[in-house]
């Protein structure tokens, strides 16, 4: 039986590659990077971003200090992996950036094309 609590991926076609976009606590970056070492990501793009959404009427309980209007403190990673490895990576996102409230991030998945070669 499979763990109610973690993240559905659809398979990708075989031979795929796909770029992962994670959004999550800045607090928690240092655990993420961690967790995706194993999976060797290699190129991992990190910006500083500030994101809105349902932890708006939880802002008192969000532990990053500096919010100003609703807007909290958030890193956005992107990185592309293999198609098989796409579980394994999303596995160990959740399970490093989540700390059981609201406002943990999100992970977004998407399929790569090959680039057309003039």
């Amino acid at each position: 039986m499979s763990d109610p609590a973690a993240p559905a991926v659809r398979p990708l076609p075989e031979g795929a590659r796909a770029r992962l976009v994670a959004i999550v606590r800045a607090s928690r970056l240092d655990a993420v990077m961690e967790a995706l070492q194993p999976l060797a990501p290699g190129d991992v793009l990190i910006e500083a971003v500030r994101g809105y959404n349902r932890q708006k009427t939880h802002l008192g309980e969000y532990e990053e200090v500096s919010h100003q209007g609703g807007f909290l403190p958030k890193v956005r990673l992107q990185f592309m992996v293999p198609g098989e490895a796409v579980p394994a990576a999303v596995q160990a996102i959740c399970g490093a950036a989540r700390t059981g409230r609201i406002g943990d991030g999100k992970i977004f998945v998407h399929l790569v094309e090959p680039a057309a070669t003039p």
